[in-house]
């Protein structure tokens, strides 16, 4: 799927406090995984975007986006914690240019693909909290079937557990 440049330049130049509406989140979404990724950590403290730097291009890796690092069949595990938390952190901040739909796709991405391609689990969430969140996003028509793929290869490696999972859009 193909954005359209001029749409997600007026996306872009939004106020921060503007509201999404869910016809916007694909365009959205296929930006932000297809954003190089050295603009989203270049305002972070320059010593851990010197470390983002040289994890993405260790090896001849060259992960220059999210959707590279998520669809890579062996990321590295501590640049898929740090976009976790990058994800997290603007889930819950006031005035993200990113909507909380689209970080919440992107922190549960991170989280599966770490599960799915590295064999490793970078969150405390339950199994059965990562399948409520993987549930939601696959429910989700603006989210990619290629992005898709990737959850539901994730929730055939998980057990629920007994017990009410948490809401994810609360975590």
């Amino acid at each position: 799927m193909r954005s359209d440049p001029s749409r997600l330049v007026r996306l872009l130049e939004m106020n921060p406090e503007h509201q999404w509406r869910p016809e916007e989140f694909a365009a959205v979404l296929e930006h932000q995984l297809s954003a190089p990724m050295n603009v989203e950590w270049d305002s972070l403290d320059p010593e851990l975007a010197q470390k983002l730097r040289m994890l993405s291009e260790a090896d001849g890796l060259l992960l220059r986006s999210f959707a590279d690092l998520l669809y890579h069949p062996h990321p590295p595990v501590e640049l898929l914690r740090l976009t976790k938390d990058f994800a997290k952190a603007n889930r819950h901040l006031r005035g993200s240019y990113l909507p909380t739909e689209v970080a919440t796709v992107l922190y549960y991405a991170s989280i599966v693909s770490a599960l799915v391609r590295c064999r490793e689990r970078i969150t405390q969430l339950s199994d059965s909290a990562l399948l409520e969140g993987i549930d939601w996003v696959l429910a989700q028509p603006w989210v990619s079937e290629r992005l898709k793929d990737l959850f539901r290869e994730g929730k055939a490696g998980l057990k629920p557990t007994r017990g009410k999972a948490p809401d994810p859009a609360k975590i």
